[in-house]
Parts: structure tokens; sequence; C-alpha cells
């Protein structure tokens, strides 16, 4: 059993996100503010059009206390992968996490994740299937649901990470953990969380699913179509050929 953390990084991407941020920091910030660590929460606007980096500065006020929150802006859109890489370049928890603006995630399940870092993991992936094997997926719409299985297929043959819903949007890292693995990371689109697990294997790092709550959110810029899917293919084979000479200290290929 690892010691309770001292402080906590909350890693939240944001593009286009005026309907749903300013709603989704209240929550984060209210559950943070009653919890026994240190907790910084960094949004990072990805080139938005919108007032989404203007909702993150008037959110910031509110969070006092042991919370703190601060805004990191990209010039243009660069992708989710890019938003979170850049997040956690500058975050400084014990535990550091990512989870997506709409909060589909509430909160509180983050008390899951940190619990399997507290018990050894240096990773916890979120997952929305349940022990029972009941898929909380199954609330989207069927075009989403398509597209990852789809997805799902080629990763499970072109890059296995031992975890099966490997997209979803909650993953919490142990500060070792996140640094040897987002300072290789570098896809910036949608198969940047497969990268991440695929990394955090090739170096050794324990990973643990943990089952959460989610709940499917109107809003998702995802498309399904033939274009984004060769790009998706096409990641998933740079993941292996960029990360082909990466392994845990100690071990031959």
């Amino acid at each position: 059993m690892a010691p309770p953390p001292h402080r906590v990084s909350f890693v939240v991407p944001a593009y286009d996100e005026e309907r749903r941020l300013g709603d989704s920091l209240a929550r984060l910030i209210d559950f943070a503010a009653g919890q026994p660590y240190e907790a910084e929460i960094i949004v990072v606007d990805d080139g938005s059009h919108d007032r989404t980096a203007e909702i993150a500065r008037e959110a910031a006020p509110r969070a006092r206390g042991n919370v703190s929150l601060r805004l990191l802006q990209h010039k243009r859109n660069r992708g989710k992968g890019a938003a979170v890489r850049t997040g956690m370049a500058q975050a400084a928890g014990d535990y550091v996490m990512y989870f997506d603006a709409d909060m589909a995630m509430p909160p509180d399940e983050t008390r899951k994740l940190f619990a399997a870092l507290d018990a050894g993991a240096d990773v916890a992936a979120g997952s929305r299937i349940q022990p029972g094997g009941s898929d909380m997926r199954a609330s989207q719409p069927a075009w989403r649901r398509i597209g990852g299985r789809l997805f799902a297929v080629g990763r499970s043959r072109l890059v296995p990470t031992g975890v099966e819903d490997t997209q979803c949007g909650f993953k919490a890292f142990r500060r070792e953990a996140a640094r040897g693995v987002f300072s290789r990371q570098q896809l910036d689109r949608w198969s940047f969380d497969t990268e991440l697990l695929y990394l955090a294997r090739r170096l050794g790092f324990s990973v643990q699913q943990v089952p959460i709550e989610w709940h499917h959110v109107e809003g998702s810029t995802f498309r399904l179509g033939l274009g984004p899917a060769l790009q998706e293919l096409r990641d998933l084979l740079r993941i292996r050929w960029l990360h082909r000479g990466v392994r845990a200290e100690g071990t031959k290929e």
C-alpha cells in the first residue's frame, strides 16, 4: 500500500466546450474541495473558437483553499492527445489523471482510480465494462458503437495493451509512470489512449483496469467515416513503429 497522495493533478482537455465546461469545472472544484489532498486543475484549451478559455478563467476564482485552477492554451487545434500531453507536462501531483470536459464520469469515480494506485498499480485505467460483463457504452449512438468495435478489432491485432476498453478517457498515473509514459507519447489524435497503455506495458509499469460509472453525454466531436477510420488505422501502425525500441530497463526484445 502506498501513502496517500499529498497533491493530485486533474488535467482537463477542452476544445469548443463553452456549453459544458462551466458546469463541469464547478462540479470538479466542489468535489476536490472536500478531499484530503491539495488539488490542481489544469484546463488545456486546444485552440478553441468559442468561449472555452474565458469560461476557464471565470472558474478560477472559485478554486480556493486546497484547490487551484490554471489555464494552458494551444494557439491552434492540435488534438486531444496533444492537449493531454501539454497538461501532463505541467502537472506536479503525486497522482495525475485526465478526463473529458463533459464529465461523463462523475468526479466521485476518481476515488476508484486512486484506490488502485494506493494498492500498488502504476496506472489505473477506467473501464466502462462492468465485472458482470455489461458495457456502459451500450447507451452510445449506434454509429459510435460501430466505430468503437471496428477500432477495437484493429487495436487488438496491431497494438496489444492488455486493456479491453482502451479509449475510456479516464486514466490515472503515479507521477513516475506519468513521466515515463508522457515523455515518449507522440500521437495527437484519438488513438493516443492506446499509445499510452502500450507504452506503459512496454516500460514495465503495472496497469489495472477499474470499472467505473459512465454515462454518454451528447456533443462529441468524434465522427465515423472512411477518412477518420483510415487515419486511426495508420496511427495504430505508427504506435508500433514509433515505440519499437521502448522497453523496461533490464529487458531485451
